[in-house]
């Protein structure tokens, strides 16, 4: 008896939010609706963090915890100029104020994301919300080097470049895409490239398939981003930074990614993989 009642109650709970996804999409505006349809992805993520202290800026909401209560204000201004810079290279208009997550440790961005012990990330990207690793917590470094090296190096850049491009594109492009694209603006604003003996050249390099298809599964990460940001740059040198926005602008139409590639550049996917391994084989930096 009690198993039949849990079960009318389940379906009473989705019949009544099927009835409240159905009103979103009849009732709505288009924008509206794509604003209703975020908010509801970004739950799995931000119910983490509902009950921490929060901050509000031009461009974020700042959310961190007790731990970091000295440096949120620092942060989100070091957020709001990373923002700024961005848009400087992609216009856009927001919806709503993404969220900027100072996580104090590692372990609460493993428990949010279901990372195993040994994974972690400076900063992660997903469904409006920007998840950081507070510069506290960098202690593979000196503590007086932490807040120097974060504006030198830290993600801030890199993951709002993420959100603009899901915001521009609604996730219309392949990972290699998102990452690079990151990567390349990290390397116009900071003049950082993230570089290490695994992301040498000097190997074999992955296909596009399996960066198309296997990107998270990848062994060597290191590699993958590597080639990713140098695919974009290849398509940057081509013809220059418009070329990039206007391949966005495509994405935002719903046009498939490598049809938009076609469109802008000319070649298919097979033909832009042929040329850029060629270009990377004759540019020393991609060494």
């Amino acid at each position: 008896m009690l198993k039949a009642n849990i079960k009318r109650r389940s379906h009473r709970k989705i019949t009544l939010l099927l009835i409240f996804l159905l009103f979103f999409a009849i009732f709505l505006p288009g924008e509206a609706l794509q604003s209703g349809w975020r908010t509801l992805a970004s739950f799995p993520v931000r119910r983490h963090f509902f009950a921490w202290q929060h901050l509000d800026t031009t461009t974020f909401q700042v959310r961190y915890t007790a731990a970091d209560r000295d440096l949120a204000f620092w942060l989100a201004q070091q957020a709001e100029e990373a923002a700024a810079e961005v848009a400087q290279f992609l216009p856009h208009q927001p919806q709503g104020k993404p969220w900027l997550v100072i996580a104090p440790n590692q372990s609460i961005i493993r428990k949010v994301f279901g990372w195993g012990d040994g994974t972690g990330a400076l900063g992660v990207y997903v469904s409006d919300t920007i998840v950081i690793l507070s510069p506290q917590a960098w202690d593979w470094l000196p503590y007086q080097q932490r807040r120097a090296l974060f504006v030198q190096q830290g993600p801030l850049v890199h993951e709002y470049t993420h959100y603009v491009l899901d915001l521009l594109a609604g996730g219309n492009y392949p990972r290699w895409f998102s990452e690079g694209l990151a990567q390349y603006l990290e390397y116009k604003v900071l003049g950082y490239e993230w570089k290490e003996s695994a992301s040498s050249f000097q190997q074999p390099l992955y296909t596009l398939q399996e960066l198309e298809q296997q990107f998270d599964q990848l062994s060597n990460q290191p590699l993958a981003y590597r080639q990713s940001l140098s695919m974009v740059s290849y398509l940057a040198a081509l013809r220059t930074d418009d070329s990039l926005r206007t391949i966005i602008e495509l994405l935002g139409q719903g046009i498939p990614f490598y049809q938009a590639l076609e469109e802008v550049y000319g070649f298919s996917a097979a033909s832009f993989y042929v040329n850029w391994y060629s270009w990377q084989e004759n540019d020393p930096r991609w060494d």
